[in-house]
């Protein structure tokens, strides 16, 4: 029997306000919290949302398959919610409803917020939200705020359910393969763990990492678990259905077109929910937690206000250059698609035979392999254009179907070339080249791509995978930054309004629309992030950047010596190259770190095949991996990035070297040769790992050093059995069925075993992060700082900084960054910081203004090349910058 609600929803207007705000005061300025919500529209949003977010110019109402995003900066504020605690009554305030005779007005309703209590609280569901729309709508800061949302993310976890649930929960949406596993069951191979590729198929949509879908076990997951959205977590901790947005919307556009009558009993229920989810979630954390409730209001609801002021004050970005690179890269796309079709047209035709082994996996091929191919033939045939959007209408894609949209037009019906069911059969079907299959399944991703071309070497197959990749890459750059970057632009402040919020279950801060963290310091989308620039006109963009801080964790915690020698002080010693020693011996058995380093001497790596030659296999340290040639003074470094500094960052979440080993070629267990030497080499950070593990199969959690508690129910042996006993059947026929879901039970309990690693390293990276940026705030506010910090992005903190007071800052934050005893005390913490106009790498020609690393100077002359800058030379870097940029 669901929870009842015993308080009556009051709808306060003009006709009764009057009367009752001197209760309502009395009731607020009475509790020691006070539930808060608010009730918006954005109808007046900026065009470039109503296109993004697919708006009806008519009705007005979104498109279901579109994503929501805000105009805070054009929004209205249709009404407000309260909720004094304990009170009898909950309350909806009129602000802006569609009977505009009932309206209040913001003098008075006002007052009644006026009314909280020196020592009181707002609580609210989301808090950003509330934040910053009372600051958009009205101007008005909220003081004394709690988040519940924030509180939930302390409680649990966004995976984390109750055991009873998991119990009771039956076989779920996976029951809907059960006859279809039950049917392939005889392709799997007890005794090898492998199955045919249509069981491993049906398999993969249950243990897929990525997969939502209600057949898939995260789909499972997500079907019990407590929830962070009100309305499931309330139905979760209170068995209470509140009203949805829709059922109150009842068919029209936004609140703005509902009477204030028609809102008050869905506006009134968040204010009264919020207040009761938190001191129902206060008695959870006291019981099963306690130390998450310190973490909760010293460190995760401070960032509450700190993300709403990243949200409300938005990202400056150079609007013109966006367009400008957008354009450029539509005329690149029509470039590419013109040479591919040519190169195309020169492999034509198809062979008559389907393609044996794309039939073999790929079902859609086998059902429609003639379609694909008419498809590609039709395209290569038609005629080009000089005209860009003419050339790209010829396909479909991220570039044309933006493009498309933006000039009124239909979606294109020709091929996607950058899907990966037309490009497979493209790069197999077309050239007749076996599949490159991994876990069970064909892959075309950019490696699988690399590794084909190495393999057929020149010629028109490799001219045309590289179109695919240039296309591909196009496009992805495309769909991530420029099309979503002009749409989510407000077209009156050149800024981005990115939300962070820190709802992961590591607790790590992330970001959307856009997500900054997308941002990449390599590659062909560099230049993005030259796109953001400092608030104002006398300010630069300070980043101060953590270094290896994941491996100076796992250190700390582990105490392992190869570690503490690396990372016990400031600047830290280099952990990679010993790795790529140990790793490469897998393949050159008498490689020794002494041996390896002796490629750092220019002179000593000239001579050093002529020294090692009887060294079995020692050609291997002089070919990278595509099979390339390495000039020997080059190998060392090609190597400690790729091996050595590859598996420092991927083993300790997997316990396994698989990436390197496919990047390699290697065999299974060459892979696991080279994985046990790794191990050797840090034997005591392994025995940390393997301990963690342990204790989470012991006890189903682990507690984090900031006192968050990571649950994972999955590590556990009753979880494999529970597990188990859902699908098992106790028949002897059914003997390949049951052990298949032993398989499938394993691998998903591996990945809650690394999950839990994941958590640890990746939890106490954002303790020091959220701690960081706390005290920096503070300390901006007390020391007078003229400084807004912008973003967190990976581990680098953003800040934009008034010029003059770059050297001050910088020193002031890097030195609470690196500040955090209780966490470190044998490890030492060290981060770089770098200043630029743009937040863009510096680069002498590429990006002139871009962001200068004040510990590594570039030839600019100023301060030692490749040296550390002092504060001087940090404020002529600065003065470097507006001088280049005048000089532009």
């Amino acid at each position: 029997m669901g929870e009842k609600l015993t308080i009556t929803k009051t709808l306060v207007d003009a006709r009764n306000i009057d009367q009752l705000a001197p209760q309502i005061i009395a009731a607020i300025a009475g509790a020691s919290f006070s539930g808060l919500d608010v009730e918006t529209h954005d109808d007046n949003r900026h065009d470039g949302l109503n296109t993004l977010c697919g708006y009806d110019p008519v009705t007005r109402k979104k498109s279901a398959g579109k994503k929501l995003v805000f105009d805070m900066r054009r929004t209205v504020m249709t009404g407000f919610s309260l909720y004094p605690d304990k009170h009898d009554q909950a309350y909806y305030i009129n602000l802006n409803h569609e009977d505009t005779e009932n309206r209040v007005s913001w003098e008075k309703a006002k007052q009644l917020l006026d009314a909280l209590p020196a020592d009181g609280y707002w609580i609210a569901h989301n808090a950003p939200y509330e934040l910053v729309a009372f600051a958009s709508c009205y101007l008005l800061p909220l003081p004394r705020i709690i988040c519940t949302l924030q509180m939930a993310t302390c409680a649990y976890g966004p995976d984390e359910y109750a055991k009873e649930r998991f119990h009771n929960a039956g076989k779920g949406g996976i029951a809907a393969l059960v006859p279809a596993l039950l049917e392939k069951a005889h392709q799997f191979s007890p005794d090898k763990g492998e199955m045919g590729p249509e069981l491993s198929e049906l398999v993969q949509k249950i243990i897929a990492k990525e997969s939502s879908a209600g057949h898939s076990y995260n789909g499972y997951v997500s079907d019990i678990c407590y929830g962070y959205g009100l309305k499931k977590a309330v139905k979760s901790w209170f068995d209470y259905d509140m009203m949805t947005f829709e059922e109150c919307l009842r068919g029209r556009a936004h609140m703005g077109q509902l009477t204030g009558a028609e809102t008050v009993e869905y506006g009134a229920d968040d204010a009264y929910w919020a207040v009761q989810l938190f001191h129902k979630l206060l008695g959870y954390m006291a019981q099963e937690c306690p130390t998450t409730i310190d973490t909760f209001f010293n460190q995760e609801n401070p960032m509450v206000q700190i993300f709403a002021d990243i949200w409300k004050d938005g990202m400056k970005v150079n609007t013109d250059a966006i367009f400008e690179r957008r354009a450029y890269e539509r005329d690149q796309a029509a470039a590419t698609l013109r040479r591919m079709k040519e190169i195309v047209l020169q492999l034509l035709p198809f062979d008559d035979e389907p393609h044996a082994k794309l039939a073999e996996y790929e079902k859609w091929y086998v059902k429609g392999f003639g379609r694909y191919r008419k498809l590609i033939e039709d395209w290569a045939m038609s005629p080009d254009s000089e005209d860009s959007f003419e050339q790209v209408y010829q396909v479909r894609g991220a570039v044309t179907n933006a493009w498309a949209e933006e000039l009124g037009k239909p979606e294109s019906n020709g091929p996607n070339l950058s899907h990966y069911m037309p490009m497979r059969v493209m790069l197999y079907d077309l050239l007749r080249e076996k599949p490159l299959v991994s876990d069970g399944k064909i892959q075309s991703d950019g490696e699988f791509r690399g590794k084909l071309k190495d393999r057929i070497g020149k010629g028109l197959g490799a001219d045309m995978i590289d179109c695919i990749t240039e296309l591909a890459g196009i496009e992805q750059r495309m769909k991530l930054y420029l099309t979503p970057y002009t749409l989510l632009m407000d077209p009156e402040t050149g800024r981005l309004y990115p939300i962070v919020s820190s709802e992961l279950a590591t607790h790590r801060m992330a970001a959307r629309d856009p997500n900054p963290m997308q941002l990449a310091k390599r590659g062909n989308s560099t230049y993005v992030r030259g796109f953001f620039e400092a608030d104002e006109e006398d300010e630069v963009l300070v980043s101060i950047d953590w270094s290896a801080i994941e491996l100076v964790i796992i250190g700390e915690q582990s105490g392992d010596p190869e570690f503490l020698k690396a990372y016990s002080q400031i600047p830290h010693e280099d952990l990679h190259l010993g790795a790529a020693a140990d790793v490469l011996s897998a393949e050159v058995p008498e490689l020794t770190e002494e041996i390896f380093r002796e490629l750092k001497d220019t002179d000593k790596a000239r001579s050093f095949l002529e020294r090692y030659s009887d060294m079995q296999n020692v050609n291997r340290l002089f070919t990278n991996i595509k099979g390339e040639t390495i000039e020997p003074e080059k190998a060392l470094k090609y190597w400690r990035t790729e091996v050595g500094k590859g598996a420092n960052f991927n083993y300790w979440y997997s316990g396994f070297l698989g990436t390197i080993g496919d990047r390699m070629g290697w065999s299974l267990d060459k892979t696991a040769e080279a994985t046990d030497r790794y191990r050797t080499r840090f034997s005591v950070a392994e025995d940390w790992r393997t301990n963690l593990i342990s204790q989470g199969q012991r006890d189903g959690y682990i507690i984090l050093p900031d006192g968050h508690r990571r649950v994972r129910y999955e590590a556990t042996y009753q979880w494999f059995d529970q597990f188990l006993a859902k699908f098992h059947i106790d028949q002897p026929a059914a003997k390949n069925y049951n052990a298949m879901w032993h398989w499938i039970a394993r691998k998903i309990q591996k990945r809650a075993n690394n999950q839990l690693v994941n958590a640890m390293v990746q939890g106490t990276c954002a303790t020091v992060a959220k701690r960081s940026v706390i005290r920096i705030d503070k300390e901006i506010k007390n020391g007078g700082y003229k400084a807004k910090f912008k973003m967190p992005i990976h581990d680098e903190l953003l800040y934009s900084v008034n010029r003059r007071e770059v050297s001050s800052f910088i020193n002031m934050a890097r030195g609470i960054m690196l500040d955090h005893p209780d966490l470190f005390k044998n490890c030492k913490l060290d981060a770089s910081p770098s200043v630029g106009l743009t937040f863009e790498p510096w680069h002498d020609h590429k990006a002139p203004i871009g962001q200068v690393e004040l510990f590594e100077l570039p030839n600019i002359g100023i301060g030692e090349v490749n040296g550390r800058a002092n504060d001087n030379d940090v404020q002529d870097v600065v003065e470097y910058l507006f001088d280049q940029r005048k000089a532009a």
